[in-house]
């Protein structure tokens, strides 16, 4: 044990009694306890499934916190604690986010949660596991089409090949990421546009036929990126990690009203991935039509992160204000998009359009000249349109959730993941058929 003298330690305890209470808010900062940022504890709901026009439960528990809102799906002020019983009348995945604040200097807390409603006589068609929920096809009409893709020839007589990562605008500018920001160059047939194009099958690494189904296969390969032929011939060096495929059948497959268009499809999984069926007007090409006043019919568009769900949409409109009409569709997660084949019917007559899915009898997308939509706006969808198919990478669909590249294949075998197929666009059949 040390010792020390009597006069230093009356000077110790002075100079801790000085310190104790001087000013300078010495007391408080010494005192008060450490900020601690809120925490939610509990956010949960009393189903995440259930059928339309039924309620849940969302209950949650917060410390730390002193004041919650809620966001998405449900909004305005919470308390700290508490529940709320919500209606669910639309077929939707619903998403509910709760974030609450601490005092100043502190980090909110944020959870979210997601509960599908569902519409128990549409979704009963859903009761059996089975690998693919298509309509099938079936000939009974006067005017009939079909490509099932049992032939490992990709038809050069119904499509063509778009390349690069871009077009020439009507006005003669170069659109670059096709007006989208996306990151893909799309490969096919010519010299130096693909690394691995085959003139027997008209197939190349980001597009062919196997076991009867057409598969477009987006590719991000950083070691060994493509090389934009056009840049090896001019002096530039455009490299491109990200490749895909885009065709049409402008010019050689049109398509009319009145028809019934299906197509059976499984989506790839992974965030980045932006699958598209869709069709433009005869003509654009060529000039004679224009986007969007003369119109674009999405049949279907996914986000490659969300598995149950899918996107219909029709654009027109004139430039610089173009419209848009989107419906989303969702089926259960048991059957979701990437793990299931499903097929949207592309329903079109005069002046109306409607998308069903699989084998429901109730479009999930009914619009027609006849919406107020087109007080203002001319009607374009009487006109003969073409077929693209495709797979972007990246791109504004998404509101810019990035690309995970661990979900894109990385070499022409797709042999970084297990399921190959998980990272490709599948289309089994494409069916055309006038309505008598």
């Amino acid at each position: 044990m040390h010792t020390m003298n009597k006069s230093l330690c009356t000077y110790c305890l002075t100079l801790i009694f000085l310190v104790s209470c001087g000013g300078g808010g010495g007391s408080s900062a010494i005192n008060s306890p450490l900020l601690q940022n809120p925490v939610i504890s509990s956010f949960v709901s009393s189903s995440y499934s259930t059928e339309i026009n039924t309620s849940i439960t969302l209950s949650w528990a917060t410390t730390n916190s002193l004041s919650c809102i809620a966001s998405d799906d449900w909004m305005g002020s919470k308390s700290n604690n508490g529940s709320e019983t919500i209606n669910l009348s639309d077929v939707m995945n619903y998403n509910f986010t709760l974030t609450c604040k601490g005092k100043s200097g502190t980090s909110n807390a944020v959870k979210s949660l997601v509960v599908e409603a569902l519409n128990s006589s549409v979704d009963s068609i859903y009761n059996e596991d089975k690998d693919s929920y298509c309509k099938i096809p079936v000939n009974d009409s006067t005017e009939y089409w079909i490509e099932d893709f049992t032939s490992n020839v990709f038809n050069p007589d119904v499509f063509t090949y778009e390349l690069g990562n871009g077009f020439n605008a009507g006005d003669g500018s170069w659109v670059s990421g096709w007006g989208n920001n996306e990151l893909q160059y799309y490969t096919g047939p010519g010299n130096g546009y693909s690394n691995n194009y085959n003139t027997t099958s008209n197939t190349t690494e980001n597009l062919f036929i196997e076991n009867g189904l057409l598969k477009i296969q987006p590719i991000y390969n950083d070691v060994t990126p493509f090389n934009d032929p056009y840049c090896s011939n001019s002096g530039c060096d455009y490299t491109w990690p990200h490749t895909s495929a885009r065709v049409i059948t402008s010019g050689k497959k049109i398509f009319k009203n009145p028809s019934r268009i299906t197509v059976c499809f499984k989506v790839p999984d992974g965030t980045g991935h932006w699958p598209a069926i869709w069709f433009l007007p005869q003509g654009i090409a060529e000039g004679s039509k224009s986007w969007p006043a003369d119109g674009e019919i999405d049949v279907m568009e996914a986000k490659g992160r969300v598995a149950s769900e899918i996107g219909s949409a029709i654009h027109f409109g004139v430039s610089g204000n173009g419209q848009i009409i989107h419906e989303a569709e969702s089926v259960p997660m048991g059957v979701n998009f990437h793990d299931k084949f499903h097929s949207i019917t592309f329903e079109w007559t005069e002046n109306s359009i409607k998308m069903y899915m699989d084998t429901q009898e109730t479009p999930y997308f009914d619009e027609s000249s006849s919406s107020t939509a087109f007080n203002n706006f001319t009607y374009p969808f009487n006109e003969e349109f073409f077929l693209l198919l495709n797979v972007a990478s990246g791109g504004d669909y998404d509101y810019g959730a990035g690309v995970d590249i661990d979900k894109f294949c990385h070499d022409s075998q797709c042999s970084n993941l297990e399921d190959p197929d998980r990272g490709r666009l599948l289309i089994d059949y494409i069916e055309y058929k006038s309505i008598d």
